[in-house]
C-alpha cells in the first residue's frame, strides 16, 4: 500500500516536505495547495459565519490560506492566539487573506459568536503544553460548546507522533491531514478527539515506502480468496489450542471454534484432565486432555499431535498454576504459536523463550505493559514506540490490540474496522483464533499482512455483530458473525472508522 493509505511519524512528514523544496517544489505552494484542497472539502458542509484559528507556523499559514478561500463564499473571521504567524510570506499570506474580505479579531472573541470552527494553530509541530491563556480559555470554550470544529493536519494539542494530548477535551468533527496520515491520528487519547479522519494528496513526490499502513478496503479485498474446489480439511490448516483451566474452561472453546468459522480444516483442543468434563466444545472440536497437576506434563503422543498443527494458540484460560516451562516445551516442537492471555504472561515471567519464526503475540495494553516491563498507561502513551520495541524485542509479528490495533512485523499497519462491541470478555481469545486460521492456511512468507488481515476481519466480526445484537454483543456473536464479515471484505465494503482519502 502506497500513497494515501501510508501513515507517518512527524519526521517523515518534515522529511517530505524538505524532499519536495529540494526538488524546487517552494513550501508556500504546498500550503496553497493544503490551505485550497482544505477549504473546497469544507465548503459543502459549512454556513453561517466561521471563526478559523490560525498559529504562528506553517499550521498557520494553511489556515490563512483557508481563511482567504472560504472568505470568497462565506463570513469569515480570523483570530491569532499565539500572535501573527512569523514565517517566510506569511505576511503576505495575511494581508491576501484580508484583501478577500477576512476579518482579523481580537484574541478574546467569543467562539460560541459562530456557526463552525477551523484549527489551524499547531498541526504536527506540538510537543508539550500549551503556554497560552489566550488559547487555553478558546479551547475551555470548545469543549463546552457544539460547534463544529474542523482540524487542520491533527487537533492542536494532539502530539502527531504519539497521540497524547495537552489540551482541553475539544471534540472536532473532522481532521483534515495533508499528504498521509500520522501515527499520532490513531493513538491515545487523541484518536477518541479527532473525528473522521480525511487525508488529503497535495502533491508532495513519492519518497517509497513508509513506517506504516493503515488498512482499507480495497487492500482486504483483494487478499479474500475462495478455497481451492479440490481442497480438503488438512490443506486449509490445522490448528491447535493450548489452554483451559478450572476458572476459565470456556476460553480455548472461543478461539478453537472462532477458527473453525474463519476457516481452518481441523481443530483440536489441548485442555487440563481434570476439566474435560467442563469444556463445552461442539461436535466439530476435537478435545484432549493433558496432564496438568501443577506442570503441565505432555506425553509423547501428546507431542506427536501437537506438531502435525500448522499453528498452536497458546495462553487462552490457561489459567495461574501454568508454569513458563509450558512455554519453552511447545516453543521446542518449532511450531508457529499465537501466544495470548496467559500464554503472555508466561512470556513475560520467562522472556528466554526462543519463540519459533512465524509466531505472533496478542497482548493488549496491559499485558504489552508486562512484556516491556512498564505500564499500560506507558503503552498507551506511545503506542506505536511500544509496538516496534515488542517487535525488535520478540523478533516476531505482534498485534497491539485496542481502537486502532497496530501490527507490527512483516511492516506495521493500522486497523480501520473499529467497534467498541469487541471490548467485551472472550474477544481476545477469538481473535487469537482468527490469526491462528488466517496463518494456518497461508504460506509462510504471508504472514505479516495475513495478521494484519485477521484485525480488520475480527473489527468487521465486531461490526456485524453489534448490528444484529445492539449493545448486547458476546464472545460467540463475533464467532457467529465471522461469516458476514468475510463477505464485507469480498464486497470491499468500508468500515465506520475508515479514513477518507482523497
Amino acid at each position: 500500500m502506497r500513497g494515501n493509505c501510508a501513515v507517518w511519524t512527524v519526521d517523515e512528514s518534515r522529511a517530505h516536505d524538505q524532499h519536495a523544496q529540494k526538488l524546487h517544489i517552494d513550501l508556500s505552494w504546498l500550503m496553497e495547495t493544503a490551505g485550497a484542497r482544505a477549504a473546497y472539502y469544507l465548503l459543502p458542509e459549512l454556513s453561517g459565519p466561521g471563526l478559523i484559528l490560525a498559529g504562528k507556523g506553517h499550521n498557520g499559514g494553511d489556515a490563512l490560506v483557508v481563511a482567504r478561500h472560504l472568505a470568497r463564499y462565506l463570513d469569515v473571521s480570523l483570530v491569532m492566539p499565539l500572535g501573527q504567524p512569523s514565517f517566510p510570506r506569511s505576511e503576505e499570506l495575511l494581508q491576501a487573506a484580508r484583501s478577500y474580505g477576512v476579518q482579523v479579531v481580537d484574541a478574546s472573541v467569543n467562539p460560541g459568536n459562530y456557526h463552525w470552527i477551523v484549527d489551524g494553530v499547531f498541526g504536527t509541530g506540538f510537543h508539550g503544553t500549551v503556554a497560552s491563556a489566550e488559547l487555553n480559555r478558546l479551547s475551555k470554550e470548545l469543549s463546552k460548546s457544539k460547534i463544529p470544529v474542523y482540524a487542520l493536519d491533527i487537533l492542536s494539542g494532539i502530539d502527531a507522533d504519539s497521540g497524547e494530548y495537552g489540551m482541553e477535551p475539544v471534540y472536532a468533527t473532522k481532521t483534515l491531514t495533508f499528504g498521509a496520515a500520522k501515527w499520532g491520528h490513531f493513538g491515545y487519547p487523541g484518536a477518541r478527539y479527532g473525528g473522521q479522519l480525511v487525508v488529503l494528496d497535495i502533491g508532495l513526490p513519492d519518497m517509497g515506502s513508509s513506517s506504516g499502513y493503515w488498512l482499507n478496503p480495497l487492500w482486504a479485498q483483494q487478499r479474500v480468496s475462495l478455497p481451492d474446489f479440490y481442497t480438503h480439511k488438512y490443506r486449509r490448516g490445522t490448528v491447535a489450542v493450548l489452554g483451559g483451566s478450572e476458572s476459565m474452561p470456556g476460553a480455548p472453546v472461543l478461539a478453537g471454534l472462532a477458527a473453525l468459522k474463519t476457516g481452518a480444516g481441523l481443530v483440536e483442543l489441548f485442555v487440563p484432565e481434570d476439566i474435560l468434563n467442563r469444556v463445552q466444545a461442539p461436535t466439530p472440536l476435537l478435545v484432549r486432555g493433558i496432564g496438568s497437576n501443577g506442570p503441565w506434563v505432555f506425553s509423547p503422543e501428546d507431542r506427536e499431535r501437537l506438531k502435525r498443527a500448522d499453528i498452536i494458540i497458546v495462553g487462552p484460560g490457561l489459567g495461574p498454576r501454568a508454569h513458563p516451562r509450558v512455554l519453552h516445551d511447545i516453543a521446542a516442537l518449532n511450531k508457529p504459536l499465537v501466544v495470548d492471555a496467559d500464554g503472555l504472561r508466561l512470556l513475560s515471567e520467562d522472556s528466554s523463550v526462543a519463540l519459533p519464526s512465524g509466531s505472533v503475540l496478542t497482548p493488549h495494553s496491559g499485558e504489552m505493559g508486562r512484556l516491556l516491563g512498564m505500564t499500560a498507561q506507558d503503552v498507551d502513551r506511545f503506542r506505536y514506540r511500544a509496538l516496534k520495541e515488542a517487535v525488535h524485542r520478540f523478533k516476531v509479528s505482534v498485534v497491539l490490540k485496542g481502537a486502532f490495533s497496530l501490527t507490527g512485523g512483516a511492516g506495521f499497519f493500522v486497523n480501520t474496522a473499529n467497534t467498541p462491541a469487541l471490548a467485551t470478555a472472550g474477544s481476545g481469545d477469538v481473535l487469537s483464533g482468527i490469526v491462528a486460521a488466517l496463518l494456518a492456511g497461508s504460506p509462510a512468507d504471508m504472514y505479516g499482512e495475513r495478521v494484519a488481515l485477521a484485525t480488520y476481519l475480527h473489527g468487521w466480526a465486531g461490526i456485524h455483530a453489534e448490528r444484529d445484537q445492539g449493545r448486547g454483543v458476546i464472545a460467540t456473536d463475533i464467532i457467529a458473525a465471522v461469516g458476514k464479515a468475510w463477505e464485507s471484505l469480498r464486497q470491499g465494503e468500508a468500515p465506520p472508522s475508515l479514513p477518507e482519502s482523497l
